[in-house]
C-alpha cells in the first residue's frame, strides 16, 4: 500500500491507460485528482472511482494551455492539501498541417 494516503494528480485520465491508473491508485488507497481536457470524462471516471471506494476530483485541463494548468494544479492542490504522485499522460494532437 505504497499509495495510501497518497495525492495523484493524473492528466488525461478520462479514459484508456489515465482512467486505468487511476481506478488502481483509488484501489491502492490513493485520493486522485483525475484531469482530461474532456470534462464530462473526467467526471464519469470520478464517478467509477468513487463507486470502487476511492476519493476522486474531477478536473478540466487542457495540457496545451498554461492557464489551464496552472487552475487545475491549483484545485487539485486546494483540494489534497499537496500532490504527491503526478501522472503526465494527455497526449497533444500533432498541427494538421
Amino acid at each position: 500500500m505504497r499509495l495510501q494516503g497518497k495525492v495523484a494528480l493524473i492528466t488525461g485520465a478520462g479514459r484508456g491507460i489515465g482512467r486505468a491508473t487511476a481506478l488502481t491508485f483509488a484501489r491502492e488507497g490513493a485520493r486522485v485528482a483525475l484531469a482530461d481536457i474532456d470534462l464530462a470524462q473526467a467526471e464519469s471516471a470520478g464517478a467509477e472511482v468513487a463507486a470502487a471506494g476511492g476519493e476522486a476530483l474531477p478536473l478540466h485541463l487542457d495540457v496545451a494551455q498554461a492557464e489551464s494548468v496552472r487552475a487545475a494544479v491549483g484545485r487539485a492542490v486546494g483540494w489534497g492539501g499537496r500532490v504527491d504522485v503526478l501522472l503526465n499522460n494527455a497526449g497533444i494532437p500533432r498541427d494538421p498541417r
